[in-house]
């Protein structure tokens, strides 16, 4: 009798992992914006630019990551990683230095990705064929528990012991958490590994019309493209770029969220309630996903998602009351939950296994690139203006944008 199917230790792994990450960042960084920027006299877009910092060490050492994990062992990158994300929180919570701390930014971004952003689809993709939507749905629900998990309790920390004490918690617990974790990772299925009862170990990935052929024919010709010949392509741009845009525009509706909050009236830990919603959502989301997302074609999944993104940045225009910013924070949360696995798993189907790390780390520039911008866009908007309203709908016609962008790349392949 077969054992669990270590694949699925990978996905809950990746879940705690992807939790405590996305937590103790992203869904958080909501919350220090304004006790930053009080404690040092900053603009809300000056105070955005450490979010900025970490999107572009994203962007400069993704790359360099990817290429670690295609070539080495994951476990190694994932221990080593983990232990420079947590020290780097710890030495921004005792820094006074502006500089220094965007330094740390920058420099933690490669814990961020080796840890587990990064490296975990990577591992997911690896593991599973046939079921990989599902797997990458549940272990994105990670996602949505750093927003349900550590927002609230970041928020406390806040108000209870300052944003320093908060973020020195922070790095020691996760850096040491999430080398605990890494060190139990194995990089790929072995022989005896079988994803689904009665299928062989390298089960082909299901019929996909869209997917990139290697070679003449993908299944006969399963040839390894460099990063250069993976820059070259067409298809990579328009996917990424479309991928790049519509996440830039959750990762600035969701950094402005919280100061919107609060100017609306609502304390720091209302607003990070409305941080857990957005999580509560995500989980919605995820296993909608898990039990639908391997049925769908992902490149119409992906492209109405891109789409739906456009109502909670409608509703921020309008939205005043905690309802109406409730139900705001619930459909952000639902429509960026389901974002990041479908692309990822659109992308492996694109791309294959073989260079799927590199394919990996090069996307995310991209995606660093125009979150950076975005953040800062929206920041300077409310600097200039006093209102999030001329960056609220210059989003709406990005994403008509970045829709088009995912919808033609398969036209493009539809008529080559």
């Amino acid at each position: 009798m077969r054992g669990i199917y270590f694949g699925w230790y990978v996905v809950a792994a990746t879940t705690v992992i992807y939790t405590l990450v996305v937590g103790a960042t992203f869904a958080s960084f909501g919350l220090f914006v304004v006790p930053v920027s009080e404690e040092f006299d900053l603009s809300r877009a000056d105070v955005n630019s450490g979010l900025i910092a970490l999107n572009l060490g994203n962007a400069l050492l993704a790359p360099v990551i990817g290429r670690l994990i295609d070539r080495m062992s994951a476990r190694k990158v994932m221990v080593a990683s983990s232990l420079l994300f947590g020290g780097s929180l710890a030495i921004i919570s005792q820094s006074h230095s502006l500089l220094l701390d965007v330094v740390l930014m920058v420099v933690m971004a490669a814990g961020l990705l080796g840890s587990g952003t990064l490296s975990g689809s990577v591992l997911l993709a690896r593991w599973f064929t046939v079921q990989r939507a599902r797997a990458m749905a549940l272990a994105s629900l990670g996602f949505s528990f750093g927003g349900i998990v550590v927002a609230p309790v970041v928020g406390q920390l806040i108000e209870t012991q300052g944003w320093r004490f908060a973020v020195l918690m922070l790095g020691c617990f996760c850096g040491v958490l999430l080398a605990f974790i890494g060190m139990f990772m194995r990089d790929r299925p072995g022989p005896g590994d079988i994803e689904v009862p009665g299928a062989s170990a390298l089960s082909p990935a299901p019929a996909d019309e869209t997917r990139l052929p290697q070679g003449e024919d993908a299944a006969a010709a399963p040839a390894v493209p460099g990063t250069l010949a993976i820059l070259r392509m067409p298809l990579f741009w328009l996917l990424s770029l479309g991928i790049g845009i519509s996440s830039s525009i959750t990762q600035g509706i969701t950094v402005s969220l919280v100061p919107i909050a609060l100017s609306a009236g609502l304390t720091t830990v209302q607003s990070s309630i409305l941080i857990s919603a957005t999580g509560i959502a995500g989980v919605v989301a995820m296993l909608v996903l898990a039990a639908w997302g391997d049925r769908a074609d992902r490149t119409t999944l992906l492209t109405a998602i891109i789409l739906v993104v456009m109502v909670p940045c409608a509703l921020l225009l309008v939205a005043k009351s905690y309802i109406a910013l409730m139900l705001t924070a619930l459909l952000l949360g639902f429509t960026t939950a389901i974002l990041a696995p479908t692309y990822i798993a659109l992308m492996a189907d694109r791309f294959g296994l073989s260079a799927f790390g590199t394919v990996r780390g090069l996307l995310v520039p991209v995606m660093s690139v125009t979150s950076a911008l975005s953040v800062r866009f929206i920041g300077e908007v409310y600097d200039r203006t006093k209102s999030y309203e001329a960056g609220l709908w210059t989003y709406l016609a990005l994403s008509l944008l970045a829709a088009a962008l995912v919808v033609s790349s398969r036209v493009r392949k539809a008529a080559t």
